[in-house]
């Protein structure tokens, strides 16, 4: 028999394809670059065997992407919302903020974050308008061995009754429910905002499709952001969540985390707590920051908005 034979000639199997595209790699010279490159192949090839993905659905997801870099723009990052929905942005967050037991958890950055936030007083009101029921948000910044943290920094911003944060809507004031605020010498802080409420994510995409096709929903718990610095202390980028939202349990982020769930105390308008300038119903939410030593990180990186 020929040696070019047809006849004489083994059969290519899906592993071998899969070993020769690792391969194709070996001579990649950054090689924190080859080892992510062959571990995604490996990964993403045993994926499609696993499933025994179809022509038909590798075309599906092919238009899917195409659609995501469509709809992308500069106000608009449909790849980060498929992180976020996948829980990828959240597992990126959790390997690179491994801290000790007692500190206080971080979470995703999110889409809304402005930097340059207005630097108020001690009891400042966030909101700049009407915006929900007021709520004096107050606590400690401490290290972890319970040191309060003088002169810490606290930036905060959320979303108002509209489900609106200030960057998502035209008719709002920049500095719209977002601030910084200096803790006093005993690291404590407060400030006066709103109850946050629950929000959706955009859904008009693919990632939307995705949301309705797999029976999920694209709904956020209410929560309040923010960012701890101090001084010789790694920075922290957490959520406060409020204990009673809907959604805790299904967040369409995957960002909540038990122990950052705090209660929001109602409170009536004769109570004679009641801060300077509410009338009627208002609630209030005590919060302390945990950080732990280690060196500062500089400002946020904001990666493109999700909506």
């Amino acid at each position: 028999m020929s040696a070019t034979d047809p006849s004489s000639r083994t059969r290519t199997t899906p592993a071998e394809i899969t070993a020769e595209v690792i391969a194709r790699y070996d001579a990649c010279a950054d090689p924190r670059l080859r080892e992510i490159m062959q571990s995604l192949i490996g990964h993403l090839h045993g994926f499609v065997s696993d499933v025994r993905l179809s022509e038909d659905e590798w075309a599906g997801a092919i238009r899917m992407l195409t659609a995501t870099g469509h709809i992308t723009d500069e106000r608009r990052q449909e790849f980060i919302l498929w992180s976020d929905t996948m829980g990828v942005s959240m597992l990126v967050d959790a390997l690179a903020n491994e801290l000790p037991e007692g500190a206080t958890e971080s979470t995703v950055l999110g889409p809304f974050y402005v930097p340059g936030s207005p630097l108020r007083e001690y009891g400042a009101n966030i909101a700049e308008e009407e915006a929900g029921v007021p709520a004096w948000i107050y606590g400690r910044i401490l290290s972890i061995d319970g040191t309060p943290l003088a002169g810490a920094e606290l930036d905060v911003w959320q979303n108002g009754d509209n489900r609106l944060y200030a960057v998502q809507d035209p008719n709002a004031p920049e500095d719209h429910l977002r601030g910084r605020f200096r803790t006093r010498e005993d690291g404590s802080f407060a400030f006066l905002a709103v109850r946050p409420v629950p929000y959706t994510i955009p859904f008009d995409g693919p990632v939307g499709e995705m949301l309705e096709a797999t029976g999920r929903h694209p709904w956020r718990p209410a929560h309040i952001h923010m960012i701890a610095r101090a001084d010789g202390h790694r920075t922290v980028t957490t959520h406060i969540f409020d204990e009673t939202s809907e959604y805790l349990d299904s967040d369409a982020a995957f960002a909540v985390k038990p122990s950052l769930l705090r209660r929001l105390v109602e409170r009536s308008g004769e109570d004679p707590e009641r801060p300077a300038g509410v009338e009627g119903e208002w609630c209030s939410l005590q919060c302390d920051l945990v950080l732990t030593p280690g060196a500062e990180t500089g400002e946020p990186v904001d990666h493109g908005r999700t909506a």
